[in-house]
């Protein structure tokens, strides 16, 4: 696939609007994310969700809760959301966590701007969270820096994201000679790799020259591509297992990643998404007074989903 976006006069989603996760309990989940990872609580008044709680990030994003299951997402599966977090915090939010009985992991990382200093930890609902470190102030997060789900098929996301939606490729993992070398170092105990980056293929006959019986598994990267934003990037890891997918016809849902684009923007859009034949709803318009104009809803190809949304003030955020 070619990286067919670089010259498109097409309007682009110009970062992260917000990020939808599920949670047990959306009053507990604030008060997590607000106190322990130092967000601050102000939560934003008339989000458009009755059943969604939207906690003010200081760069102007939102990180909204929707009660439901826990995250559950699995050991091995890649999908975490990332938060933007001046150096100076790590230390404070470590001790939180620590106090909270998370424990924080130092997983090496395939992506060069996450590879200095790894912070990932798991919530108290199950969903895996990563700090990023920049130079800046603040006891805590302060923003999104990056957000990965899963896909069933790496080739069909490509096609949809890359050739028929105009993304361009950040960052690639599975494509060359390196990757191959640090799956081996990972299966030797030598690498330990993020969730969802490294994978063990189960052979049916055995590796010329490995012991009978015991080279049947080979070490291998697990396929991934990110996605450029303007600000940030959205992670595409190839599944680790199948999981059942929401039905065909359904646009909205959750976990939801939300990216940001002007009114214009949003409109020539919805005409852009119908084209590929995935789900689409919207654009739904949202009532004054709120932090959201409009939004418009659809799936990727392999059932995750997304919103485009236009800020009330008419500037999508960070």
């Amino acid at each position: 696939m070619t990286d067919a976006s670089a010259g498109t006069d097409e309007p682009r989603p110009e970062g992260f609007s917000h990020l939808v996760i599920e949670v047990a309990d959306t009053d507990r989940a604030i008060e997590f994310y607000g106190v322990a990872l130092g967000a601050g609580t102000a939560v934003l008044n008339a989000w458009p969700r009755a059943d969604e709680a939207a906690l003010a990030l200081a760069s102007g994003q939102a990180l909204a809760f929707r009660a439901g299951d826990d995250g559950g997402i699995g050991k091995e599966s890649g999908v975490h959301q990332a938060y933007a977090c001046p150096a100076e915090a790590r230390a404070g939010i470590a001790d939180r966590l620590r106090a909270c009985g998370i424990d924080v992991a130092t997983y090496h990382e395939d992506r060069p701007p996450e590879a200095v200093d790894p912070f990932y930890f798991t919530d108290p609902f199950g969903n895996r969270a990563q700090l990023v470190f920049s130079p800046g102030e603040g006891a805590g997060i302060s923003g999104i820096d990056h957000a990965a789900v899963e896909a069933s098929d790496i080739e069909w996301e490509e096609e949809f994201f890359v050739e028929q939606l105009g993304f361009p490729v950040d960052h690639r993992v599975g494509w060359n000679t390196a990757d191959y070398v640090r799956a081996r170092a990972w299966a030797e105990g030598k690498e330990d790799m993020a969730p969802g980056t490294r994978r063990m293929d189960h052979r049916y006959r055995d590796i010329p020259g490995a012991e009978p019986g015991r080279g049947r598994e080979v070490a291998r990267p697990n396929m991934q591509i990110f996605l450029g934003l303007e600000r940030g990037a959205i992670g595409i890891f190839l599944a680790t297992r199948h999981r059942q997918e929401p039905a065909p016809e359904t646009a909205r849902g959750t976990p939801r990643t939300a990216l940001a684009i002007d009114r214009a923007g949003l409109d020539r859009w919805a005409a852009k998404l119908a084209a590929t034949g995935v789900a689409v709803e919207g654009p739904v318009e949202h009532a004054p007074g709120g932090p959201l104009a409009a939004s418009l809803y659809f799936r990727d190809p392999c059932g995750n989903f997304f919103e485009l949304c236009t800020p009330e003030n008419g500037s999508p955020g960070r």
